[in-house]
């Protein structure tokens, strides 16, 4: 039944991302645009096992305890940052929900304009559970998502080419309703699994991506 509900909410999000707050109408489209995001973010945080989520078969002893957290990390120039900051505190499976900022690497360049390599939170960055990448991380994809691919990390982005550099699920913008596609090839490097019940209200689904690929030419 609360997985029935949980489907229901992620497809009324989509369908009427208008009403996802109070005040939507006077709020800017990009604020409401994000808010249905990271409502999208936070409940797929519900239909994921495996990685850092613990396995799917995981005692409900561990889900209960009061002193879990939930890591939800952003990276770069997010639209609205109020829209994630307000999943701080929200729970899952009895765990809270904390979310972390990071820079983006266009703001990590030094006086000379060299960007860092690796990040220089990397190591914060492997602590958490999804790591939704914003727009303005594009250009840096080949630095960032490599490195994290087998950290059992939910990687998600909202930009087209996310799933084929190798990121999980990108949300994108269809009939100005917000959807998404899921790189199942990633998901498994990561030991991820999503349940069917949210592959279903996929507007795509992918087998295989440029990581797969290169990974079979290293061996």
């Amino acid at each position: 039944m609360r997985t029935r509900i949980c489907i229901l909410l992620v497809a009324f999000l989509a369908l009427h991302p208008a009403l996802v707050h109070g005040q939507a109408a006077e709020e800017s489209a990009s604020q409401r645009e994000y808010q249905v995001k990271a409502a999208f973010v936070y409940n797929f945080l519900k239909f994921v096992v495996g990685g850092r989520f613990g396995a799917a078969d995981e005692k409900a002893g561990s889900d209960s305890d009061p002193n879990g957290t939930i890591v939800v990390g952003v990276c770069g120039r997010v639209p609205s940052k109020e829209s994630f900051a307000e999943l701080q505190g929200k729970r899952i499976k009895n765990k809270q929900v904390k979310v972390r900022f990071f820079q983006g690497f266009e703001d990590l360049k030094d006086s000379e304009q060299k960007i860092p390599d690796p990040h220089p939170q990397m190591a914060e960055i492997r602590q958490c559970h999804v790591l939704f990448l914003c727009p303005s991380e594009k250009p840096f994809w080949s630095r960032v998502l490599p490195p994290l691919q087998k950290e059992g990390i939910l990687l998600v982005g909202d930009s087209p080419g996310f799933l084929e550099a190798g990121g999980i699920i990108n949300l994108v913008i269809e009939e100005k309703k917000v959807r998404f596609e899921v790189n199942l090839a990633a998901a498994a490097r990561g030991k991820l699994q999503i349940r069917s019940s949210l592959l279903r209200l996929a507007l795509r689904t992918m087998e295989h991506d440029s990581l797969e690929r290169q990974g079979n030419e290293d061996r």
